[in-house]
């Protein structure tokens, strides 16, 4: 065998060498839905056409949702620790993807759970997970029901329906938090 056809042979034996001693990589956790962080308000002040909402009402709620978004940092710093795997602080590439395309009026897609499950988290750090959603959604309705003071009754119906539809969107991505992955078949030797 010449010399020219022992080299790329060599370097493709040890392609496959190094292929097939890879260690297996594992499946990494998905970044909490965007539905679980988004605030109430915030999806009044994006909808504020359909609610007809005034110059002074979109003041009053942007000052309000701010004071919420301060309340609710702290919890949504520990809610990302427990999501963010240890990778010195950073998190991965595209853990928090940036919403693109229209806000508002049929511009946000309803949720849909990720193609790949999460991997599970410790019981421990599930149990302090849904503390944190609780707390955070206990923030938001307190917000919530201040700001529905400032609305007319159309606008509150609205602004409800908005309001149920997020909820129920919240809910289907708390469930699809919560299912475990199933086990990949084995496969026989």
């Amino acid at each position: 065998m010449s010399q020219r056809h022992l080299v790329p042979g060599l370097l493709l034996v040890a392609l496959v060498t190094a292929c097939a001693s890879s260690p297996p990589v594992e499946p990494r956790r998905q970044p909490p839905p965007r539905i679980l962080l988004e605030s109430p308000l915030a999806l009044l002040l994006e909808n504020y056409q359909e609610l007809g909402l005034s110059t002074d009402q979109l003041i009053k709620i942007g000052q309000r949702d701010e004071a919420l978004t301060v309340a609710n940092k702290p919890l949504r710093e520990e809610l990302r620790a427990i999501w963010t795997p240890p990778m010195g602080g950073n998190p991965p590439p595209g853990a928090m993807p940036v919403r693109v395309g229209p806000a508002g009026r049929g511009g946000r897609p309803p949720y849909r759970p990720p193609a790949q499950p999460p991997a599970p988290l410790s019981e421990e750090a599930l149990k302090r997970q849904q503390l944190l959603l609780q707390a955070m959604e206990d923030n938001e309705t307190v917000a919530y029901r201040e700001v529905e003071a400032l609305l007319e009754e159309p606008q509150k119906e609205k602004a409800r329906a908005l309001v149920e539809k997020q909820r129920e969107e919240r809910a289907r991505a708390r469930e699809s938090m919560q299912k475990t992955p199933e086990a990949p078949p084995e496969t026989e030797s």
